[in-house]
């Protein structure tokens, strides 16, 4: 038995929100990380906020 298949609809590049910290979280989320890891407070702070920035998306437009 050989079923048709339809086409896939065409969908347009989505973006994520991203809901930012607000600096008192990224401290308190800094300063526990910094004791699990042995690292300065800035240095985690620093890490986390370049792990929650918003990424560049490359989006294809068609073939």
């Amino acid at each position: 038995m050989i079923r048709y298949m339809g086409k896939k609809a065409k969908h347009e590049g989505k973006q994520a929100i991203i809901a930012l910290k607000s600096d008192d979280e990224v401290q308190t989320e800094a300063a526990y990380y910094a004791r699990k890891c042995g690292i300065t407070p800035e240095e985690a702070a620093k890490m986390i906020r370049e792990a929650y920035a918003p990424k560049p998306t490359i989006v294809s437009r068609g073939r």
